[in-house]
């Protein structure tokens, strides 16, 4: 019975800090990847554009 009950509170306590860090993780990677361009989704990365340098050709 003792074992068991060893056995639930070490695994609780062990989840509840794997949560901990995975969320603290998340929260500063999110709070600090806009000023330093890591925000990547996938395989493609976010694009922003700065300034606009196509050329302005007249129709015909």
């Amino acid at each position: 019975m003792m074992r068991m009950l060893t056995t639930s509170a070490v695994t609780l306590a062990s989840g509840f800090l794997v949560g901990v860090a995975h969320s603290s993780f998340r929260h500063y990677y999110r709070r600090y990847s806009d000023a330093e361009g890591l925000k990547q989704r996938g395989p493609i990365q976010e694009v922003c554009i700065v300034e606009d340098q196509t050329k302005g050709g007249k129709k015909k």
